[in-house]
């Protein structure tokens, strides 16, 4: 029997020139799978293109791989696959100009993963103004808008101040480009929901960034990353035994499935600061023991700094001392 979500990535077909023909079906399909964690099927899904543009799936399914179960032999081959797209991708046509922007935009997240920040700012930069070059060319694309759009907020978000003097402040252009992606039927249409998402908490929007995530999970329940965006929000909100609850489900849920644990320690990373604002020292002290972890120190290096930042005052008023 056919799932209803893979019934609707079979059947849908684009309109968007800038697409190679079949080629978005077979992405969609392919990050359906990754949606729901079958990122075996999402692999097999890859062989129904050729050359270039299975190479550039074949990165993407084995980053959202490395980005749920983090298996460092994942982030390894997305590099090498979308390595061997953009060895093969020009800017001889406008399609061809548009593989390579998404391209660019996929090796930008694997640098970031990397710590990478000049290659990481460099392939961005790059990816967007290609974006930009094809849009002042008269082509429309949700994929042009979410690629441009996340790079106009982050940037102008990234300079402060100083952004008055270095382009101006391109936010709000920045986040309506990426509404419109987050709504479209693009296949990165999840990630630029994801953006979106960090986009509204980054702006202290706690309770959109929780409905996007609600969103997400109506149409990918068992999606583990949603799941911890969500408690995220929700504690956020102060809704501390709703983020509780979401947190140990994800502890749970990610047990045995990570090749290094690191969504499992940001878990208890989560935990210790949730029983922390919630007054239960006890509690907290038990997972910042758990995260602080010394036989999980190879995954410390993978772990959000955001949350690495905010766990350090937990652990200096529980009189415990860094790892």
């Amino acid at each position: 029997m056919t799932l209803p979500w893979l019934a609707l990535a079979l059947c849908t077909t684009s309109n968007d020139p800038l697409w190679p023909t079949a080629s978005h079906a077979v992405f969609r399909q392919a990050t359906a799978h990754c949606s729901r964690g079958a990122y075996d099927e999402a692999q097999a899904t890859t062989t129904k293109l050729q050359g270039k543009e299975r190479d550039l799936l074949q990165g993407v399914v084995a980053l959202a791989r490395f980005e749920d179960l983090h298996d460092p032999a994942q982030l390894r081959m997305a590099s090498i696959r979308i390595e061997a797209a953009l060895a093969q991708l020009t800017e001889k046509t406008p399609q061809e100009r548009f593989l390579l922007a998404l391209a660019l935009t996929q090796k930008a997240v694997v640098a970031g993963k990397l710590d990478e920040s000049v290659s990481a700012a460099w392939s961005g930069r790059k990816a967007a103004r290609l974006c930009e070059s094809l849009k002042d060319a008269g082509f429309s694309s949700p994929d042009l808008d979410g690629i441009l759009g996340g790079y106009l907020f982050w940037k102008a978000q990234s300079l402060g101040a100083a952004r008055s003097l270095l382009g101006g402040d391109t936010r709000s252009k920045g986040i309506n480009l990426t509404q419109s992606a987050a709504s479209s039927q693009s296949p990165f249409q999840e990630a630029y929901k994801t953006s979106l998402t960090w986009i509204r908490f980054e702006q202290g929007r706690y309770g959109e960034a929780l409905q996007l995530c609600q969103t997400a999970l109506e149409a990918a329940p068992s999606n583990r990353i949603w799941h911890q965006a969500k408690g995220d929000m929700l504690f956020r909100l102060g809704r501390y035994p709703e983020a509780l609850e979401t947190y140990r489900g994800s502890w749970a849920e990610y047990s045995g499935m990570e090749t290094l644990p690191v969504n499992r320690q940001s878990a208890a990373g989560n935990l210790a600061r949730i029983h922390m604002a919630m007054g239960n020292a006890d509690s907290a002290r038990k997972w910042i023991r758990t995260f602080d972890d010394p036989h999980q120190a190879a995954t410390r290096k993978w772990l959000p700094g955001s949350l690495v930042k905010e766990v350090a005052p937990v652990r200096k008023a529980l009189g415990l001392p860094s790892p």
